[in-house]
């Protein structure tokens, strides 16, 4: 059952441009990591990672380990009444240039190769 803590924190969670825009790609995309999510949305790795840790601690998504990939997803057992919410935002943001943009990118990003990049970058920066 939901109740008003509940609510209050799921609001919160969405109050932020990013974590909707996280959150519209996992709901239309379920099951991105890390890098894909960074590559698209176009911010640092660290800020992803502490967008998606507030909306984990809203209950909203989740994740898990798929070999070298930790994949998130939305919360596969989340209340009906929030599923509305999150089906209702999509709704009123189905036009928005920044979500069709995201979405487009979604289909063109390549797990593999970002991340082999990322580790590259990574490699190279602690050499």
């Amino acid at each position: 059952m939901i109740n008003l803590k509940k609510v209050t924190k799921i609001l919160k969670a969405l109050a932020d441009e990013s974590r909707v825009r996280i959150l519209v790609l996992l709901k239309e995309r379920n099951g991105l990591c890390v890098c894909e999510i960074t590559e698209i949305i176009g911010l640092s790795q660290p800020t992803i990672s502490s967008h998606l840790k507030r909306l984990q601690d809203a209950e909203i998504i989740t994740y898990s380990k798929d070999g070298l990939w930790v994949k998130y997803k939305l919360e596969e057992n989340i209340e009906k009444e929030v599923m509305q919410l999150l089906d209702l935002l999509l709704q009123i943001l189905s036009e928005d240039k920044s979500i069709k943009s995201d979405m487009l990118m979604s289909f063109k990003t390549n797990r593999k190769m970002i991340c082999k990049n990322n580790k590259n970058n990574h490699l190279e920066v602690a050499l």
